[in-house]
């Protein structure tokens, strides 16, 4: 199953890397920097989650 995801996440990496390619560059940068920032909060979120149901378990 981890692999399955790791698959899927790979290939959405890359279809964003062609989609920002091809914008002009301040395009680009805006939505790169969207998407950093989106896979941070997405990040920090997914650890809060996991730290609080590993806390509740223990």
């Amino acid at each position: 199953m981890k692999w399955a995801i790791a698959c899927v996440a790979l290939l959405a990496i890359v279809i964003v890397v062609v989609m920002v390619s091809r914008l002009p560059g301040e395009a680009a940068i805006r939505l790169a920097g969207y998407a950093a920032t989106a896979a941070f909060a997405a990040l920090v979120s997914w650890r809060a989650h996991r730290a609080r149901r590993n806390k509740r378990a223990g």
